[in-house]
């Protein structure tokens, strides 16, 4: 069952089916890529060149033609759609650390493609470095990058905040 990865559409959350085990060689590079059934996947771009997706918190970049060995079953949206009076990545302050909920539905086109692009997805913890002097922007830690984000941008992040365990 399942259809190709490579009609997924882009953004939207599906999980692997099948991987096609012949020929050999393709299905030998989608195990090296730490590929497997049941793996939830989420396409952030396709092109005649390249399928670029996230699978269990990684990016992968694939050529259509191997891509394609992949069946994948869409799901829908598991993610709720959260109240714009919950907490955005805005209200955390550095030193706190939160997790991804969603982006909001308002946050549309290359903004939402960049956000997609630095990993930023439904179970991303995103910690506050630190604020600029004036306040904005405030620079985050996601997946091991620093990066400023606005406010403004900062706003269509929904999160739920992380208590750190004591280590």
């Amino acid at each position: 069952g399942g259809q190709p990865l490579t009609t997924l559409p882009v953004d939207k959350p599906g999980q692997i089916v099948h991987l096609e085990d012949e020929p050999e060689v393709v299905y030998a590079q989608l195990v090296a890529e730490g590929l497997h059934i049941g793996m939830p996947i989420r396409v952030t771009e396709i092109t005649p060149q390249r399928v670029r997706f996230w699978a269990n918190g990684d990016e992968h970049v694939l050529a259509p033609i191997v891509a394609g060995n992949i069946s994948v079953l869409p799901l829908p949206e598991t993610t709720p759609i959260v109240p714009d009076s919950s907490d955005s990545l805005a209200n955390l302050h550095p030193g706190e650390t939160a997790e991804v909920l969603s982006i909001s539905p308002a946050c549309r086109g290359a903004e939402r493609r960049r956000f997609l692009d630095l990993g930023i997805l439904p179970g991303t913890r995103i910690i506050a470095e630190m604020r600029s002097p004036s306040g904005d922007p405030t620079a985050y830690i996601i997946r091991g990058a620093t990066i400023a984000l606005r406010r403004t941008q900062a706003e269509y992040i929904k999160i739920k905040r992380v208590q750190h365990a004591a280590s």
